[in-house]
């Protein structure tokens, strides 16, 4: 008989792990599910594929927008009543990319071989988020999948809007600042030393200012190389010290109090959580598991030690109004909606709406700040850059004045 290692949350949203025996994937989740055990892996022990997997694999990122489309089209098919091999068929023939082709495929070799699709999705070449996992096993258990399957691509397609909305928000700004330093460079290292000599050869006292520019582009001549060399190490420096857990945590809290910035993760995640929890528990995962899930799509590793605090204290039989009230002390909109939506046993839906209106305020504030930032940003190097170059052009102007 089949051996299978297993993951699963209990009622109380711990996570065992253990192994059971069964005919098939399929027949184990069921024995777990009679054991109240939330199947999260179900993993079957093979030989062989112990010896088959690298040390080096590691599963490759997928864009969330590509995931939710596919998504969409299975719970569209399933709705329409084809067995799911037969709808995952058809996906691959209409995939728009051969990426989108590889994952499909990869569902439909793991669902040929008798597994259930919560396990497809998990042993995927792709990573595929932990919480749509779990939804998809709900789905299958419940009968559901279809309608489990459109709100997870509603949920992915809204996250990766957020991410895409505070990525928009930085863009125009880094491009403009990268090509204004670009600029200068040039005019540092090629236009100011050609007019440096006229200078030299006229023995004239120049402007401090005039000064100061000469001085700086014979600088960056003259160390220039020394200069790249030290950014390069610099950012090798934070790239290795950044996988240090430690300083990963306090970096992404340092981001966190960053002015604007830190209030657009701050939203952007808590738009993720409350929609993940939410449809977790409308899905009838228990609430600890459902929270410890929801935890795991938050980006920020600073703000999900807050959401780990709170499942914790949960767990201790504090009720979640509270836990957030005590752990996540600059969210009282998202405190004062759960405790609402707890009194009125609707905290599903209120979780969801929560999670609208934290997108929607993102979306408006990323908004303001571009259409700001954009034509200050764009006035003041135009600013900069003509001054700098009416610094050098003046005193030849006089200079040719008196000639």
């Amino acid at each position: 008989m089949p051996t299978f290692d297993y993951s699963a949350y209990n009622s109380s949203g711990k996570l065992l792990r253990g192994v059971i025996s069964a005919e098939s994937e399929r027949l184990a989740r069921k024995s777990l599910k009679e054991k109240k055990l939330l199947a999260s892996s179900i993993k079957e022990i093979e030989l062989a594929s112990v010896k088959q997997k690298s040390i080096f694999s590691r599963q490759a990122n997928f864009d969330n927008f590509d995931l939710s489309l596919l998504l969409h089209q299975q719970a569209i098919l399933i709705q329409s009543g084809l067995p799911l091999e037969e709808s995952l068929r058809m996906t691959i023939e209409q995939a728009e990319t051969p990426k989108q082709r590889r994952m499909v495929e990869s569902w439909r070799s793991e669902i040929t071989e008798g597994r259930s699709f919560s396990e497809a999705l998990r042993r995927s070449p792709y990573k595929i988020p932990e919480g749509g996992i779990a939804g998809v096993g709900v789905g299958e258990e419940t009968g559901h999948l279809d309608k489990i399957l459109m709100r997870l691509s509603d949920e992915l397609s809204t996250s990766a809007e957020n991410r895409k909305t505070v990525s928009r928000a930085l863009i125009y700004p880094v491009t403009l600042v990268t090509v204004s330093i670009a600029m200068v460079s040039v005019m540092m290292v090629l236009v100011v030393p050609k007019i440096t000599s006229v200078f030299a050869s006229s023995n004239r006292e120049l402007p401090w200012i005039t000064e100061l520019i000469i001085g700086i582009s014979n600088f960056v001549q003259n160390f220039g190389s020394y200069l790249l060399i030290f950014a390069g190490v610099l950012f090798l420096t934070a790239r290795i010290g950044l996988k240090n857990s430690g300083l990963r945590l306090k970096f992404h809290a340092f981001l966190l109090r960053l002015p604007g910035f830190g209030r657009w993760i701050r939203m952007a995640d808590i738009s993720d959580w409350a929609r993940n929890l939410g449809v977790l528990l409308n899905s009838g995962v228990p609430v600890l598991a459902a929270l410890r899930i929801s935890s795991a799509v938050v980006g920020n590793l600073s703000l999900k030690s807050d959401f780990d605090r709170v499942t914790e204290s949960m767990r201790q039989g504090v009720s979640l109004h509270k836990a957030l009230e005590k752990n996540l002390t600059e969210s009282g909109f998202l405190v004062h909606m759960v405790g609402s939506g707890e009194a009125s046993s609707e905290l599903d839906k209120m979780l969801v709406g929560v999670a609208e209106y934290y997108a929607a305020r993102l979306n408006n504030t990323v908004e303001v700040f571009v259409k700001l930032i954009n034509h200050r940003l764009i006035l003041l190097m135009g600013a900069k850059t003509l001054e700098s170059v009416a610094r050098i052009m003046v005193p030849i102007m006089d200079m040719n004045k008196t000639i």
